[in-house]
């Protein structure tokens, strides 16, 4: 293994921030996989994802079960300033480091983040990201590819099945996504993952390993490794657009009816919305359609006009 420094900046505080990566296999071998953790503050599962994706490759490196055919290069953070403080986005203008690529080296601060990294990565064959949902809540681990139209489709989604999630899924890039690292990789040549663990800013252990099989599978796929790891699941392939969501119409307490992975018909009770005051039940939300959750609204309250649920419907 080898420890190397991609990047580093001057902070106000404490120390130089660095980008620090972890690299296996020779550095020029014709196939490289590159796997970025977090890139936000609270991204903590993420980070430790990656660690723990780390110290699986240097058990492999010692068993001699790592081919050599493949260079691996794996970055748990790439913004420990914000984590080290505990705040999301970099703390001096609450910018996402995230919505910067390709990055500018004379720009701002986290445009010299985004371009530091991405010149170290850009050229890798696969690129692998560990993401955080946009909603606060509950969600099916999934991996996530962008059709960005700058590569070959149908090979992205073979690779995708290598992860072997319960989902593997399709999104239409909006605006914002052109200045996402997941994009940016595809127009540099770079088949590009994004992968969701169900938790963000707490540690579970049996979903980072869940997600840890995930990851060792794909590089035992692309040739990293030659020891396998027995999938738990089949793969479902479907699109972004097909999700249903389900929104709130009122704000209040909200009771749950339902856990993610459940079966619902067309018509079961999701969850209520209860009064503040007391207690009354102000909105039943209820499935439309025979399907299964594939999210929920995580906090014990919520707004009106809120995604509470988004149903996989049935085939």
């Amino acid at each position: 293994m080898e420890t190397l420094r991609l990047f580093e900046l001057d902070t106000p505080y404490r120390e130089r921030m660095a980008i620090e990566a972890y690299a296996f296999g020779p550095a020029d071998a014709a196939t490289s996989v590159a796997v970025v953790g977090a890139m936000r503050g609270n991204e903590v599962q993420q980070t430790y994802i990656c660690a723990s994706v780390v110290k699986r490759l240097q058990e492999m490196e010692r068993e001699g079960t790592l081919t050599g055919d493949v260079r691996v290069t794996v970055i748990p953070t790439v913004n420990s300033f914000s984590m080290n403080i505990a705040h999301r986005f970099w703390p001096m203008d609450n910018t996402d480091v995230n919505r910067m690529f390709p990055g500018y080296d004379q720009g701002e601060t986290t445009q010299r983040i985004a371009a530091g990294l991405f010149r170290a990565i850009e050229g890798c064959t696969y690129g692998i990201q560990l993401c955080s949902f946009y909603l606060p809540g509950e969600f099916e681990p999934h991996v996530r590819v962008t059709d960005t139209g700058a590569i070959d489709l149908a090979r992205s989604w073979e690779l995708a099945k290598l992860f072997r999630f319960p989902y593997a899924m399709l999104k239409e890039p909006a605006p914002f996504d052109t200045t996402t690292l997941n994009y940016n990789w595809q127009v540099w040549d770079t088949y590009a993952f994004s992968l969701y663990s169900p938790k963000t800013e707490r540690i579970d252990e049996e979903s980072a390993a869940f997600v840890v099989g995930c990851i060792m599978r794909f590089l035992h796929g692309v040739g990293a490794v030659s020891a396998d790891v027995p999938p738990r699941c089949t793969t479902r392939l479907l699109r972004e657009s097909d999700l249903v969501n389900v929104r709130t119409t009122r704000a209040g307490f909200f009771k749950r009816a339902v856990y993610v992975a459940s079966k619902v018909r067309r018509g079961d009770v999701l969850a209520e919305i209860l009064s503040t005051q007391d207690c009354s039940v102000l909105e039943t939300l209820l499935s439309p359609c025979d399907g299964t959750v594939f999210f929920r609204h995580g906090p014990a309250m919520v707004n009106g006009d809120t995604i509470a649920f988004k149903i996989a419907p049935e085939k």
